[in-house]
Order: C-alpha cells, then structure tokens, then sequence
C-alpha cells in the first residue's frame, strides 16, 4: 500500500519503526513537504520514503494526540494566512 502525506501530518504521528527494504513492508509512506518556487507559489516535493508494515503504521497512526476542532481551525487558518501572503483569512 502507499500513502502520501505532508511532512506535517506524518510528524504528528507516532514513531514507527521502519523495514530497511520495500518487499519487507506493507505500506510505502511517501513524505511530501511545501516549497516555495522563484515566482513565489508553492509546490509540493519529495520529502522522503518509509517502508513500514501495517502494525507499525496503525501504531503511529493511533498514537497521535488529537486537537478540538478549534485548535485545528485556528492552525489551518494561520497556514492558510502564511500562504495567502498579506490578505486577511477570516474565519465563519
């Protein structure tokens, strides 16, 4: 199985142990992480790549700490801000 992620979803997961080859694991976690081009937009780009197998990838996924939703709004809110450059993200 393969999964892509930002670099900032998988660091809120748990730590997992990964397998040192891909025909060992289960799940291929592909890392992506934003990059800001020369004309000022941003891509996504290869982060990394972790081999791990199914009970380690449920592990980290349930380790996690979750936040109320208004935590989450207001870190998804001030991302957006970041990216937005200087308009004004307002909340509903």
């Amino acid at each position: 199985m393969a999964v892509v992620v930002d670099r900032s979803f998988f660091l809120a997961m748990g730590r997992m142990r990964t397998v040192p080859h891909i025909s060992n694991c289960d799940v291929a976690w592909f890392v992506l992480r934003y990059e800001q081009s020369h004309n000022g937009r941003f891509c996504l780009v290869r982060d990394g790549v972790h081999f791990t197998t199914l009970e380690d990838s449920v592990e980290a996924l349930t380790a996690g700490v979750p936040v109320s939703l208004e935590v989450f709004e207001e870190r998804i809110l001030a991302k957006l801000g970041r990216l937005s450059g200087p308009t004004q993200v307002t909340s509903y």
